[in-house]
Protein backbone atom coordinates (compact mmCIF):
# COMPACT_ATOMS: atom_id res chain seq x y z
CA UNK A 1 0.00 0.00 0.00
CA UNK A 2 1.14 3.49 -0.75
CA UNK A 3 0.67 6.48 1.11
CA UNK A 4 -0.44 9.55 -0.93
CA UNK A 5 -2.18 13.04 -0.43
CA UNK A 6 -5.32 14.32 -0.59
CA UNK A 7 -5.35 17.69 -2.02
CA UNK A 8 -8.32 18.88 -0.63
CA UNK A 9 -6.78 19.16 2.72
CA UNK A 10 -4.68 22.11 0.80
CA UNK A 11 -7.80 23.37 -1.32
CA UNK A 12 -6.66 26.60 0.31
CA UNK A 13 -3.01 26.56 -0.99
CA UNK A 14 -4.56 25.41 -4.37
CA UNK A 15 -6.48 28.25 -5.80
CA UNK A 16 -4.24 28.85 -8.46
CA UNK A 17 -1.60 26.78 -10.56
CA UNK A 18 1.75 28.26 -8.69
CA UNK A 19 0.05 27.42 -5.61
CA UNK A 20 -1.07 23.87 -6.97
CA UNK A 21 2.51 23.41 -8.22
CA UNK A 22 4.05 24.04 -4.67
CA UNK A 23 1.53 21.96 -2.98
CA UNK A 24 2.93 19.13 -4.81
CA UNK A 25 6.72 19.95 -4.54
CA UNK A 26 5.87 19.92 -0.69
CA UNK A 27 3.80 16.90 -0.78
CA UNK A 28 6.69 15.32 -2.44
CA UNK A 29 9.26 17.11 -0.06
CA UNK A 30 7.49 15.60 2.91
CA UNK A 31 7.17 12.25 1.19
CA UNK A 32 4.27 11.52 -0.36
CA UNK A 33 4.09 8.54 -3.08
CA UNK A 34 0.92 9.50 -4.69
CA UNK A 35 -1.87 12.32 -4.43
CA UNK A 36 -5.65 12.50 -5.26
CA UNK A 37 -7.11 15.89 -6.74
CA UNK A 38 -10.07 17.69 -5.43
CA UNK A 39 -10.96 21.03 -4.61
CA UNK A 40 -8.06 22.90 -6.97
CA UNK A 41 -8.15 25.50 -9.61
CA UNK A 42 -8.68 25.53 -12.69
CA UNK A 43 -6.02 24.19 -14.87
CA UNK A 44 -5.19 22.41 -18.55
CA UNK A 45 -5.27 18.22 -18.22
CA UNK A 46 -1.57 18.21 -20.08
CA UNK A 47 -0.26 20.99 -17.10
CA UNK A 48 -1.81 19.08 -14.31
CA UNK A 49 -0.10 15.88 -15.93
CA UNK A 50 3.32 17.89 -16.02
CA UNK A 51 2.95 18.39 -12.35
CA UNK A 52 2.27 14.90 -11.43
CA UNK A 53 5.30 13.91 -13.80
CA UNK A 54 8.06 16.18 -12.15
CA UNK A 55 6.87 15.23 -8.64
CA UNK A 56 6.57 11.70 -9.69
CA UNK A 57 3.23 11.92 -7.63
CA UNK A 58 0.79 10.05 -9.95
CA UNK A 59 -2.68 10.97 -9.32
CA UNK A 60 -4.78 7.69 -8.28
CA UNK A 61 -8.42 9.46 -8.12
CA UNK A 62 -10.36 12.74 -7.98
CA UNK A 63 -13.62 14.46 -6.58
CA UNK A 64 -15.32 15.61 -9.79
CA UNK A 65 -18.20 17.63 -10.08
CA UNK A 66 -21.49 15.95 -9.91
CA UNK A 67 -22.83 18.40 -12.98
CA UNK A 68 -19.74 17.21 -15.15
CA UNK A 69 -20.06 13.20 -14.35
CA UNK A 70 -23.51 13.40 -15.44
CA UNK A 71 -23.35 16.16 -18.16
CA UNK A 72 -19.93 16.29 -19.34
CA UNK A 73 -18.58 12.57 -18.65
CA UNK A 74 -16.47 12.31 -21.97
CA UNK A 75 -14.64 15.64 -21.48
CA UNK A 76 -14.16 13.94 -17.92
CA UNK A 77 -12.88 11.12 -19.07
CA UNK A 78 -10.54 12.09 -21.81
CA UNK A 79 -8.77 14.97 -19.21
CA UNK A 80 -8.28 11.61 -16.41
CA UNK A 81 -6.61 9.87 -19.30
CA UNK A 82 -4.39 13.03 -20.18
CA UNK A 83 -3.40 13.30 -16.76
CA UNK A 84 -3.33 9.43 -16.08
CA UNK A 85 -5.77 9.29 -13.52
CA UNK A 86 -7.95 6.01 -13.21
CA UNK A 87 -10.61 6.63 -11.32
CA UNK A 88 -13.60 9.58 -11.38
CA UNK A 89 -14.49 10.45 -8.15
CA UNK A 90 -17.88 11.72 -6.74
CA UNK A 91 -17.02 13.46 -3.38
CA UNK A 92 -20.76 13.57 -2.38
CA UNK A 93 -24.69 12.88 -4.21
CA UNK A 94 -26.75 15.91 -4.90
CA UNK A 95 -28.46 17.22 -1.58
CA UNK A 96 -32.14 16.67 -2.90
CA UNK A 97 -31.30 12.60 -3.19
CA UNK A 98 -29.93 11.94 0.44
CA UNK A 99 -32.77 12.10 2.56
CA UNK A 100 -35.42 9.43 1.36
CA UNK A 101 -35.31 5.86 0.02
CA UNK A 102 -36.63 7.43 -3.10
CA UNK A 103 -34.26 10.49 -3.35
CA UNK A 104 -31.11 7.24 -3.34
CA UNK A 105 -32.52 5.16 -6.13
CA UNK A 106 -33.54 8.28 -8.42
CA UNK A 107 -29.68 9.38 -7.56
CA UNK A 108 -28.28 6.06 -8.53
CA UNK A 109 -30.43 6.29 -11.78
CA UNK A 110 -28.84 9.38 -12.76
CA UNK A 111 -25.21 7.77 -12.74
CA UNK A 112 -25.91 4.94 -14.18
CA UNK A 113 -25.34 5.99 -17.60
CA UNK A 114 -22.00 7.49 -16.61
CA UNK A 115 -20.73 4.85 -14.86
CA UNK A 116 -21.49 2.95 -17.62
CA UNK A 117 -19.85 5.08 -19.65
CA UNK A 118 -17.00 5.51 -17.59
CA UNK A 119 -16.36 1.69 -17.11
CA UNK A 120 -16.06 1.29 -20.82
CA UNK A 121 -13.42 3.77 -21.70
CA UNK A 122 -11.41 1.37 -19.37
CA UNK A 123 -12.07 3.95 -15.86
CA UNK A 124 -13.66 3.56 -12.45
CA UNK A 125 -16.20 5.59 -11.18
CA UNK A 126 -16.20 5.64 -7.41
CA UNK A 127 -18.28 6.99 -4.78
CA UNK A 128 -16.59 8.61 -1.46
CA UNK A 129 -18.99 8.59 1.80
CA UNK A 130 -19.25 10.91 4.31
CA UNK A 131 -22.27 9.47 7.39
CA UNK A 132 -25.39 10.16 5.36
CA UNK A 133 -24.95 7.32 3.39
CA UNK A 134 -25.49 5.20 6.21
CA UNK A 135 -28.90 7.31 7.22
CA UNK A 136 -31.74 4.39 7.65
CA UNK A 137 -34.27 4.83 4.66
CA UNK A 138 -36.91 1.95 5.85
CA UNK A 139 -34.41 -0.94 6.90
CA UNK A 140 -31.83 0.03 4.16
CA UNK A 141 -29.18 2.53 3.81
CA UNK A 142 -28.30 4.52 0.42
CA UNK A 143 -24.67 2.79 0.51
CA UNK A 144 -25.78 -0.74 0.94
CA UNK A 145 -28.25 0.29 -2.13
CA UNK A 146 -25.14 1.12 -4.07
CA UNK A 147 -23.19 -1.66 -3.51
CA UNK A 148 -26.00 -4.34 -4.24
CA UNK A 149 -27.39 -2.65 -7.14
CA UNK A 150 -24.79 -1.07 -9.09
CA UNK A 151 -22.13 -3.56 -9.19
CA UNK A 152 -19.83 -1.96 -11.32
CA UNK A 153 -19.49 1.31 -8.96
CA UNK A 154 -16.24 1.64 -7.25
CA UNK A 155 -15.72 3.60 -3.37
CA UNK A 156 -13.45 5.76 -1.96
CA UNK A 157 -13.87 4.41 2.01
CA UNK A 158 -13.33 7.40 4.13
CA UNK A 159 -11.89 5.79 7.76
CA UNK A 160 -14.14 9.15 9.69
CA UNK A 161 -17.28 9.33 8.37
CA UNK A 162 -17.47 5.57 8.65
CA UNK A 163 -16.31 5.85 12.75
CA UNK A 164 -18.45 8.80 12.95
CA UNK A 165 -21.88 6.32 11.78
CA UNK A 166 -20.51 3.89 13.98
CA UNK A 167 -20.15 1.11 11.17
CA UNK A 168 -17.25 -0.92 10.58
CA UNK A 169 -14.64 0.01 7.53
CA UNK A 170 -12.45 -3.42 8.25
CA UNK A 171 -15.70 -5.14 7.38
CA UNK A 172 -16.42 -3.02 4.61
CA UNK A 173 -13.06 -3.13 3.33
CA UNK A 174 -13.08 -6.81 3.24
CA UNK A 175 -16.62 -6.75 1.56
CA UNK A 176 -15.69 -4.07 -1.21
CA UNK A 177 -12.17 -5.89 -1.88
CA UNK A 178 -9.71 -4.43 -4.79
CA UNK A 179 -12.20 -5.24 -7.34
CA UNK A 180 -14.43 -2.49 -6.04
CA UNK A 181 -11.93 -0.17 -3.42
CA UNK A 182 -8.45 1.20 -4.62
CA UNK A 183 -8.41 4.22 -3.02
CA UNK A 184 -9.00 4.49 1.37
CA UNK A 185 -9.11 8.08 3.22
CA UNK A 186 -7.31 7.96 5.88
CA UNK A 187 -8.71 10.77 8.30
CA UNK A 188 -8.31 10.48 12.07
CA UNK A 189 -11.00 11.32 14.70
CA UNK A 190 -9.80 13.24 17.72
CA UNK A 191 -12.22 12.14 20.28
CA UNK A 192 -14.98 9.17 20.35
CA UNK A 193 -17.73 8.38 19.44
CA UNK A 194 -18.18 11.84 17.40
CA UNK A 195 -15.15 14.07 17.58
CA UNK A 196 -13.65 16.44 15.12
CA UNK A 197 -10.86 15.41 12.75
CA UNK A 198 -7.60 15.83 13.14
CA UNK A 199 -4.24 14.71 11.49
CA UNK A 200 -3.71 11.20 11.42
CA UNK A 201 -2.04 9.71 14.67
CA UNK A 202 -3.49 12.29 16.75
CA UNK A 203 -6.82 10.74 17.13
CA UNK A 204 -8.76 7.44 18.02
CA UNK A 205 -8.66 5.68 14.92
CA UNK A 206 -5.92 2.72 14.60
CA UNK A 207 -4.62 2.66 11.24
CA UNK A 208 -2.59 -0.21 11.71
CA UNK A 209 -5.14 -2.99 11.45
CA UNK A 210 -6.59 -0.95 8.30
CA UNK A 211 -2.36 -0.82 6.41
CA UNK A 212 -2.57 -4.77 7.05
CA UNK A 213 -6.10 -5.37 5.56
CA UNK A 214 -5.56 -3.39 2.56
CA UNK A 215 -1.72 -5.43 1.80
CA UNK A 216 -3.45 -8.59 2.68
CA UNK A 217 -6.41 -7.75 -0.29
CA UNK A 218 -4.24 -5.89 -2.25
CA UNK A 219 -5.70 -2.48 -1.83
CA UNK A 220 -3.21 -0.33 -3.40
CA UNK A 221 -3.81 3.32 -2.05
CA UNK A 222 -4.14 5.46 1.48
CA UNK A 223 -4.65 9.08 0.99
CA UNK A 224 -4.52 11.55 3.86
CA UNK A 225 -7.11 13.97 4.28
CA UNK A 226 -7.68 16.48 6.87
CA UNK A 227 -11.06 18.74 5.84
CA UNK A 228 -10.38 20.89 8.34
CA UNK A 229 -6.75 21.80 8.21
CA UNK A 230 -7.36 25.37 6.88
CA UNK A 231 -8.67 26.45 9.84
CA UNK A 232 -6.09 24.47 12.58
CA UNK A 233 -3.30 25.91 11.24
CA UNK A 234 -0.61 25.49 8.38
CA UNK A 235 -1.47 22.45 5.83
CA UNK A 236 1.75 21.51 4.68
CA UNK A 237 3.14 21.23 8.64
CA UNK A 238 -0.07 19.11 8.98
CA UNK A 239 0.16 16.82 5.90
CA UNK A 240 3.58 16.24 7.25
CA UNK A 241 2.42 15.71 10.89
CA UNK A 242 0.18 12.49 9.73
CA UNK A 243 3.09 11.41 7.61
CA UNK A 244 5.14 10.94 9.81
CA UNK A 245 2.56 9.30 12.36
CA UNK A 246 1.18 6.97 9.88
CA UNK A 247 4.98 5.97 7.91
CA UNK A 248 6.24 3.11 9.90
CA UNK A 249 2.73 1.06 8.79
CA UNK A 250 4.30 1.46 4.90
Amino acid sequence: MKLGAQFYTLREKNKTPEGLYNSFKEMKKIGYQVAQMSAICEIEPERLKAFSDEFELPITCTHSPYDRIVNDTDALIKEHKIYGCPVIGLGMMPKEYRDTLEGARAFMDAIREPLKRINDAGLRFAYHNHAIEFVDLGGVCSYDLMIEELPTLNFILDTYWFKYADRSYLDYIKLLGNERLTNVHFKDMKTEPKGDICPCGEGTIDFAPVVKLCDELKIPYALVEQDNAPKLGDEYEQMATSFNNLKHLF
